[in-house]
């Protein structure tokens, strides 16, 4: 392999100009040199192709494993939502229950009160509808 371009081993220098070497075998350790070039360049694409490829896989692992501990979160938290929603609505429904229960147990202990404030009700909600 040459140490670099245009210092071929079998070109001889004498005060800067070349000593009786055929263009041909000037032309020839050219392309030898390129096609070093050429390799050493692919070679080092290739390096370079692996180390990116590595580092999106790296990358790709840690999103990966980013977005399955941000899922197991959501839904840590939805369950804890609908556990506190189902608690919730079974003590609005027994509260519901109990003031239908105590409704109930007034009107029928106090019916004319019951009426009396029914027919209030109702004058209140026309003088509010004629305004």
């Amino acid at each position: 392999m040459a140490t670099g371009l245009f210092s071929g081993s079998s070109a001889k220098k004498r005060n800067g100009s070349l000593l009786d070497t055929p263009i041909e075998d000037q032309i020839s350790e050219l392309r030898d040199e390129i096609a070093s070039l050429a390799k050493l360049l692919s070679q080092r694409g290739t390096e370079a192709s692996k180390e990116a490829r590595s580092r999106a896989s790296e990358a790709s692992r840690d999103v990966r494993a980013k977005a399955h501990d941000a899922r197991d979160q959501v839904e840590a938290g939805l369950q804890d939502l609908l556990e506190n929603g189902e608690a919730l609505f079974a003590e609005l429904r027994s509260r519901y229950s109990l003031t239908e229960k105590q409704v109930r147990q007034t009107v029928r202990q106090h019916p004319f009160a019951t009426l009396g404030a029914a027919a209030a009700l109702g004058l209140l909600v026309a003088a509010l509808i004629r305004r």
